[in-house]
């Protein structure tokens, strides 16, 4: 899946076996995979795992399967043991971050993520650059560059070719750049104590491209401009800050009321004495049906899908007909897949007819698929 600057993105996908062949996607809705849906029962229950951690210490003896290289490395230039709990990086000969050999790398974790890292510069040389990169066509780093009068931070926006530096007080410092990949937008900054930290540069432009397509890495190097073998970098640590970890940008809003007004709109689902309409936002109760699924109860009653995707307020116990799969499209708006007819509730921009028809939310919203949901 393609997820702005972030890159391709590896999915599961339901499959539907029809007249032998298999069909990505669920019966009534073949092609077309949910964004959310729940993994198969096992024989064995199985706890839910990461199998690997993004941030890293660098106390280990090999480095975490997540690292990758962005170039063949050169071995003898660098190490886990020259000086244990560090990676040092030795700089090698380079005109730019881009070409720069023995940067390793990480891919960026969405919808938004801060990596940080602090970093030992004393023992670099003239013309070396060592810091943090988001390695990408364009990129854009921030680092520690050593002159013969001493040590300068260094910001580089590649796209615009622009630059901004501040002289550096001691050997220690902590680099952190904040991604937003929804609105593709960075912003750099360091710090001398890893407590305050002092913004440097533009707000940095996150593009995604065809050329590469590998997506924004984040990228930890050290290169010399002179075309010489110049010192060393040690990086003490790497912490990646997530604030969205659980899959949802929000939590689904269990037992309690909310209003969903269409997207972009300020009508949304309303609920009348025994139907439906178009209008004003009502409140809806969601209801918790696991696997995080919900009904959605106005009173008594629940918002029901028949079987050919029309939608009412029905009365009674609610059971598949009014149960939906909570969705988030990238975005962070919200779609409600019917398990009646896995397809999505929407509300026809054009009509206003309310229906549980759409294959899947559009890109420009013409199906009316999408909604904001409020308390």
């Amino acid at each position: 899946m393609d997820f702005n600057s972030v890159g391709r993105l590896l999915g599961l996908s339901p499959i539907t076996w029809k007249d032998g062949w298999p069909y990505f996607g669920l019966p009534g809705n073949l092609t077309r995979t949910p964004r959310t849906w729940v993994k198969p029962k096992t024989a064995k229950p199985q706890p839910v795992r990461v199998p690997y951690r993004r941030s890293d210490d660098f106390s280990a003896t090999r480095l975490q399967p997540l690292w990758q290289w962005n170039h063949v490395p050169v071995d003898g230039k660098w190490s886990l043991s020259e000086r244990p709990g560090f990676l040092r990086l030795h700089s090698l000969p380079a005109t730019s971050f881009y070409d720069a050999r023995n940067t390793l790398t990480q891919r960026a974790i969405g919808p938004m993520s801060a990596p940080s890292v602090l970093l030992d510069v004393s023992n670099l040389k003239p013309g070396d650059t060592a810091g943090l990169g988001l390695l990408n066509l364009p990129y854009a780093t921030l680092g520690v560059e050593k002159r013969t009068d001493g040590l300068d931070v260094v910001f580089y926006d590649q796209r615009r070719d622009q630059a901004a530096r501040a002289k550096m007080t001691g050997t220690r410092i902590w680099l952190r750049a904040e991604c937003d990949f929804l609105t593709e937008r960075a912003r750099f900054s360091y710090s001398f104590d890893g407590v305050t930290f002092t913004p440097i540069g533009d707000e940095v432009v996150l593009i995604y491209q065809t050329f590469t397509f590998q997506g924004v890495r984040y990228g930890l190097f050290n290169y010399n401009t002179t075309d010489s073998q110049g010192g060393f970098a040690d990086f003490d640590s790497i912490h990646v800050y997530q604030p969205h970890t659980r899959g949802l940008m929000r939590p689904i809003p269990y037992g309690r009321s909310i209003r969903l007004a269409s997207f972009r709109a300020t009508t949304g689902l309303a609920a009348g004495h025994e139907h439906l309409a178009s209008g004003v936002p009502t409140r809806f109760e969601i209801v918790d049906r696991r696997l995080g699924r919900v009904a959605l109860r106005s009173g008594r009653r629940y918002v029901t899908v028949g079987k050919d995707g029309g939608v009412t307020l029905g009365a009674g116990q609610s059971g598949m007909a009014q149960t939906f799969q909570w969705i988030e499209t990238p975005t962070g708006e919200l779609v409600l897949m019917s398990l009646a007819t896995n397809r999505f509730l929407r509300i026809d921009p054009q009509t206003r007819d309310i229906r549980a028809d759409s294959p899947g939310p559009m890109p420009d919203d013409s199906d009316g698929a999408r909604f904001i949901w409020s308390e």
